[in-house]
């Protein structure tokens, strides 16, 4: 990491100065977080000839199949079709969502079983080096966070890219709604069946075509969520991805993290920026950042496993 070769030549608006990646277990009996950090030099030019970087964290939840699923396989789907090639990222990160979402319901109903009972979260940021161009898309609560500081170094603002997707925000209950679901309070969260999120991947008894089975509810959680099963049914859980695209000036410093909920539920946004930026500047590297992050956060009691990527972007003036 850390290689200088590209930082002044004059077709990059940012260079990546370090990307490094850590999980740490908490107090769950097992470590369902999955990331994904695919450098420039491991994207065939064959396929892009721009300087691309792909970052992505998948928080899995009642198996870690699903998370691991999506990890191995949209990294492939997302260079699938010319949409990445072509720059247009949205469509590329929501193509490669509808494609995994398909792939699963095809296993699931081959009998891998943990893809109906079982789900992730997945945030996913492209960043054009020459263009100078971040897209996020996400599905649920993991999190990505841009800290923007001036050429000194002095961090400025802190924005978090992604999307929550709960089910009692306003407009998500009114969907769930819509497609004839019902949002349960009863336990300290809302929840689409035992859910506490309203977009995910997986989750596949929440979703078409399982949540019409004639049959009738098969499962706790699909008793819960559906408020009658007389209706034809739409998707309660919904996996169209949030996205956002941002662009990024010369003239600035970025510090990108890409986070689980193990990090964003128990440090405030700009305390995550702020640590990863005073522990770079006491001079640990930026994988001893992210090591270090998340083995702080998930010590303590009822700690859920957390995950950081951390990025260093530079604008070229800098």
């Amino acid at each position: 990491m850390g290689s200088n070769a590209h930082s002044h030549s004059s077709n990059h608006a940012i260079q990546l100065r370090g990307a490094g990646g850590a999980s740490a277990q908490g107090t769950r009996p097992s470590q369902q977080d999955q990331y994904a950090i695919i450098l420039p030099d491991q994207i065939p030019k064959t396929t892009i000839h721009d300087e691309v970087a792909i970052f992505a964290v998948y928080d899995g939840h009642g198996s870690s199949k699903v998370a691991k699923h999506a990890k191995r396989h949209i990294r492939e789907l997302l260079f699938e079709g010319d949409a990445l090639q072509a720059g247009r990222y949205e469509e590329a990160i929501r193509q490669a969502i509808r494609k995994e979402e398909e792939t699963l319901l095809e296993e699931c109903q081959d009998g891998e079983d943990k893809f109906a009972i079982g789900g992730s979260t997945v945030s996913v940021a492209i960043i054009n080096l020459n263009k100078g161009v971040v897209v996020v898309g996400n599905l649920g609560d993991s999190h990505i966070l841009l800290g923007e500081c001036d050429l000194t170094g002095q961090l400025e603002t802190v924005h978090r890219l992604t999307q929550d997707h709960k089910p009692d925000s306003p407009r998500e209950k009114e969907r769930i709604e819509a497609a004839g679901g019902t949002v349960n309070y009863e336990s300290d969260t809302a929840r689409i069946g035992a859910l506490n999120m309203s977009r995910a991947l997986g989750d596949l008894q929440y979703k078409n075509p399982l949540n019409n089975d004639t049959a009738g509810p098969s499962t706790a959680g699909q008793e819960l969520a559906a408020m009658t099963a007389s209706i034809e049914q739409g998707n309660f859980l919904s996996s169209e991805p949030s996205l956002v695209r941002v662009g990024l000036r010369q003239d600035r410093r970025y510090i990108l993290a890409l986070t689980t909920d193990g990090v964003t539920n128990v440090l405030e946004d700009n305390v995550v920026i702020d640590e990863i930026k005073t522990r770079h500047e006491g001079g640990l590297g930026v994988q001893q950042v992210a090591d270090e992050l998340v083995r702080d956060v998930a010590e303590g009691s009822r700690r859920d496993n957390a995950t950081c990527i951390v990025v260093f972007l530079d604008g070229c003036l800098a």
